[in-house]
C-alpha cells in the first residue's frame, strides 16, 4: 500500500517524462517537446560510463522532475523461459531469481528479474538484469533529481511498432550494425534472435554476386525463424515482415526480401521526423508504455534509504529538543507553585483536625471502662466462640460417621452382584477410593452406575476409573474419589 502511495504522488507530482536507452557505445535521451520530439545521445566505450552520460544527460536538458522510462539494449540483460511457477504477482518478482539461479552464473540476490505468460502454454518469459546496474541507473537519476518508475527491455519495447490482432517479426539493426529478429504475437514477445554472419555491412557490397548471395542467406536465415516460429505459433504464423536497419537500406532491403520470401514484407512506420533511427525508435516506444505493463524491472526497494542523520536534520532536532526542555521547565515551575498552594491549604486543615483529634481523645480517656466487665465479656465471647466451632465439627460430620460402616459396606456388597470383588476399601468421610477385580471392564461402570439405588452410596463421586490386568489377565479395577476442597475441609 505504502509503494502505491508514493507511486500516486510522484505520478501527479512530475508530469513531464523522458527516456533513457542504455546500449553498449550509446547513451540516447529521448523526450516531447510540444509537436515533436527531442533526441540527444552521449556515446560510451563501457558500460560504466552509462551513468555519468545519463547524468549529463538528464542536468544538460534539465529534467528535474521529470518520471524516467529506462530501455536496456542487448547484452545488459537474459532472457529466459522457465516453467510457470504457482505464484501470485506479487510473489514473482521476489522468487525469480531463486527460480533461476541454476541457469544462470550470479546469485540470486545479485539479480533482478520479471516475467510474463510465454506463448508456449505453461511457460514463462522471463528477464533478468544486474541488480547492482539498475541500482546504479536508478541512483543516477536520482540524484540528477529525476524518478525511474519503469525499465524494460529492447526486446519487448519493439512491440509498439507492431499490430495488437497480427503475428509479425522485425528485423532491426544495432548500432554496430548486427541483425536482430523480435516476433510478437498480438504484441507479445515470443521469439527473439541474433542474425550470425549477416549484418548491414555484408550486405553494402558494391559486388551484385556478393551482395546477392548475401540476401540469399539472409533470407534463408529468415525462412527458418519463419518456420520455427510458426510451429511454435500452431498455425498462427507470421504474416508480415518488418526492417528496421539502415534508415538508407530500409527500402531496398524491403523490396529484395519481398522478392524471396513468400510474406510480405514492409519497412517500419515512422512515428515522428527526429525519431529516425533504432536506438532513437526505442526510447520513442518507452515513452508509449502503460504503467500496468507485463515487464517492469523497476523497484522502490532499490531506492537508497532517506538519509536523517545529516547536520541540519540534527541541528533542527536539537533546536525542537531545547523548545520542548524550556516549555517542560516552565510548565513544572507553574505546577510546583500550584502544589505549594494546595500543600499550604492541607496544612491548615491538617492543624484543625489535630486540634479536633485532641478533643475527642480527651473525651474518650474521661470514659473509663470497668475492667471486671472487660474481663467477664471477653471470657463469655470466649466460650461462645469454642462452642461455635464444636457444633461446626459436629454439622461437619455425615449420617455414616454416626452410626458407622457396616451399612455402606452391605450396599457395597449387594451392588457388586457378583461380577466385582473388592481387595481394597478407603473410606473418610464423604471421601471413598475402591480397588478391586472385575469378571471383565464392562462390569466396573455397571457396578458404579447401580450405587443410586443405595442410600450410602448414592452421593459418592469418583474422580478417577483406571483399569487394567493382573498376571494372571484378570481385570483390575481403581476408583478414586473426587477430592475438591469442600470435601477436605469436612475432614478436619
Amino acid at each position: 500500500m505504502k509503494q502505491r502511495l508514493l507511486k500516486f504522488f510522484k505520478k501527479n507530482a512530475s508530469k513531464s517524462v523522458a527516456s533513457l536507452v542504455f546500449e553498449d557505445t550509446t547513451v540516447v535521451l529521448v523526450l516531447q517537446n510540444h509537436d515533436h520530439f527531442i533526441v540527444d545521445r552521449t556515446a560510451v566505450s563501457t558500460t560504466s560510463d552509462w551513468n555519468n552520460a545519463a547524468h549529463d544527460l538528464i542536468i544538460k536538458h534539465q529534467l528535474s522532475g521529470y518520471l524516467v522510462k529506462i530501455v536496456l539494449g542487448h547484452g545488459s540483460y537474459q532472457s529466459l523461459i522457465i516453467d510457470q511457477p504457482n505464484l501470485s504477482a506479487e510473489e514473482l518478482p521476489i522468487a525469480l531469481p531463486f527460480l533461476i539461479k541454476d541457469l544462470v552464473n550470479d546469485s540470486p540476490a545479485d539479480l533482478i528479474a520479471d516475467g510474463f505468460p510465454a506463448i508456449v502454454s505453461g511457460h514463462l518469459q522471463v528477464i533478468v538484469a544486474s541488480r547492482q546496474l539498475i541500482t546504479d541507473i536508478i541512483l543516477t537519476c536520482n540524484n540528477a533529481g529525476c524518478h525511474v518508475n519503469d525499465i524494460t527491455v529492447e526486446d519487448v519495447v519493439w512491440s509498439a511498432f507492431t499490430e495488437a490482432n497480427r503475428s509479425q517479426l522485425i528485423i532491426h539493426s544495432d548500432e554496430s550494425g548486427d541483425l536482430q529478429l523480435t516476433a510478437f504475437h498480438e504484441q507479445n514477445l515470443c521469439f527473439q534472435r541474433q542474425l550470425r554472419g549477416v549484418s548491414l555491412s555484408t550486405l553494402d557490397t558494391s559486388i551484385v554476386e556478393n551482395r546477392q548471395q548475401q540476401l540469399d542467406n539472409l533470407a534463408l536465415e529468415l525462412q527458418r525463424s519463419l518456420d520455427y516460429i510458426s510451429a511454435q505459433l500452431r498455425g498462427d504464423a507470421i504474416n508480415q515482415l518488418i526492417v528496421s536497419c539502415n534508415k538508407q537500406q530500409n527500402e531496398k532491403l524491403a523490396d529484395e526480401l519481398n522478392q524471396r520470401l513468400n510474406i510480405n514484407v514492409k519497412v517500419i512506420d515512422d512515428v515522428a521526423i527526429d525519431i529516425d533511427c533504432n536506438v532513437s525508435r526505442l526510447g520513442w516506444a518507452a515513452l508509449q508504455r502503460s504503467s500496468n505493463s507485463a515487464l517492469n524491472l523497476y523497484r522502490d526497494s532499490l531506492l537508497p534509504l532517506k538519509e536523517w542523520m545529516t547536520f541540519s536534520n540534527l541541528a533542527m532536532s536539537w533546536g525542537v529538543l531545547i523548545v520542548i526542555f524550556m516549555g517542560w521547565f516552565g510548565f513544572n515551575q507553574w505546577q510546583n507553585m500550584e502544589q505549594q498552594k494546595q500543600l499550604d491549604h492541607q496544612q491548615s486543615v491538617l492543624t484543625v483536625e489535630k486540634n479536633q483529634l485532641h478533643l475527642m481523645t480527651d473525651k474518650i480517656a474521661s470514659m473509663v471502662v470497668d475492667p471486671l466487665k472487660a474481663s467477664q465479656a471477653k471470657k463469655l465471647e470466649t466460650e461462645l466462640i469454642t462452642k461455635k466451632n464444636a457444633l461446626k465439627a459436629i454439622y461437619k460430620h455425615d449420617d455414616s460417621l454416626k452410626v458407622g460402616y457396616a451399612e455402606l459396606l452391605n450396599q457395597l456388597a449387594d451392588a457388586s452382584n457378583g461380577d466385582i470383588s473388592l481387595q481394597h476399601i478407603y473410606v473418610a468421610g464423604k471421601l471413598m477410593d475402591l480397588n478391586g477385580m472385575a469378571r471383565n471392564p464392562d462390569a466396573v461402570p455397571r457396578w458404579v452406575g447401580v450405587f443410586n439405588r443405595y442410600s450410602s452410596l448414592m452421593n459418592r463421586r469418583f474422580q478417577k476409573m483406571s483399569l487394567g490386568r493382573n498376571d494372571k489377565n484378570v481385570v483390575t479395577f481403581s476408583l478414586q474419589a473426587v477430592k475438591n476442597q469442600h470435601v477436605i475441609e469436612d475432614l478436619h
